[in-house]
């Protein structure tokens, strides 16, 4: 009883202290200036993309470690293959209060990393969006509405993302600016449409579609490419695969990130050809689909290339594992895809 009632006061405390970042998070935009990141040139952004690509993997990695010694305190293995004998509804129920113990860590995550840069990304906005959906309903609502120009659903996994490309997208602010050489670049102008005006357009002739959905358990692939331009105006293209899963729950938000382990065989690949009429096979080039594990999801980006090619086809097998509330779950594909 009292190691019960010891986990419940820290459950108590989590959350308290929690809700109390998230509204501290939520008025600081209010209260200050939107700030805007500045960079001498397109190189120097792409360095500070990744520089704040890797705080981010490191913070998470650090909220996925004490996500895993939340559940061990809890009696649950995350490595365990055995799911408890638990009914269907109880089953549910375990996985939800799991994942709010998650998302909590990771907003906490997200906070930190503004507090790091003293800086708020479009992006981070839509991590939260993610996030507080299953913590705080209304509050990611309100978010989304506040955002909606610069945000998108995600057709294929129903989460929220921006309308930039996930990587440009961590230094752009909430307004969707950045500046290179003291210009000032709105994105939001021309991240749909190619155009002569901007840097960099965003995402385009993507595929994608659900790989395998099983007893509220999802995963879902995409491939395509991301255009960019150099300093000196040039187009280039970097191409891309990723691999992302969700729970798919009863009740609102009905779909949430969930962390995952991705064993990918090493003959998936996404192929890439300078038309969509080649045949199944007939490929310009492949990029792979890779495995990984303690996210939600998983992105391979190739290098640069000057020829702006489409995603034709491809194949995927792969296994996904996830361990939450000590519901193990496990789903697997192998299929060949074509352009759709």
């Amino acid at each position: 009883m009292k190691r019960i009632y010891f986990l419940a006061m820290i459950c108590i405390a989590f959350v308290s202290c929690n809700n109390d970042d998230q509204s501290t998070e939520s008025n600081s935009l209010v209260k200050e200036e939107v700030k805007v990141l500045e960079f001498t040139s397109e190189e120097k952004m792409e360095e500070k993309i990744d520089e704040i690509t890797a705080m981010k993997s490191g913070n998470e990695k650090i909220a996925m470690d004490n996500f895993n010694k939340s559940e061990a305190l809890k009696g649950f293995n995350v490595n365990i293959k055995k799911t408890n004998e638990s009914d269907i509804k109880k089953q549910n129920e375990a996985i939800l209060s799991s994942l709010k113990v998650y998302h909590g860590l990771i907003l906490s995550s997200i906070y930190e990393l503004r507090r790091q840069l003293n800086f708020t990304s479009i992006q981070s906005i839509a991590d939260e969006i993610n996030s507080l959906s299953v913590i705080d309903f209304d509050k990611s609502k309100s978010l989304k509405e506040t955002y909606q120009n610069l945000l998108k659903k995600d057709p294929i996994t129903g989460l929220v993302t921006t309308i930039f490309d996930g990587r440009t997208s961590n230094v752009l602010n909430v307004n969707g600016k950045v500046l290179i050489n003291g210009q000032k670049l709105d994105y939001a102008q021309y991240s749909s449409i190619p155009n002569e005006t901007g840097r960099y357009i965003g995402d385009e002739a993507t595929i994608g579609g659900e790989a395998v959905n099983q007893n509220g358990y999802a995963a879902f692939y995409h491939a395509g490419r991301e255009i960019h331009r150099n300093d000196l105006g040039v187009k280039f293209f970097r191409y891309y695969t990723q691999l992302t899963t969700v729970a798919v729950l009863q009740v609102s938000p009905y779909v949430v990130a969930t962390p995952s382990t991705f064993i990918v065989d090493p003959v998936s690949a996404a192929g890439f050809a300078l038309s969509n009429t080649n045949t199944i096979g007939d490929y310009a080039f492949t990029q792979p689909f890779i495995s990984g594990s303690g996210d939600s999801f998983v992105r391979d980006s190739g290098g640069k290339k000057n020829n702006a090619y489409v995603p034709v086809g491809g194949r995927l097998k792969a296994t996904f594992t996830s361990t939450i509330g000590g519901v193990y779950k496990e789903i697997s594909c192998d299929f060949s895809y074509t352009e759709q």
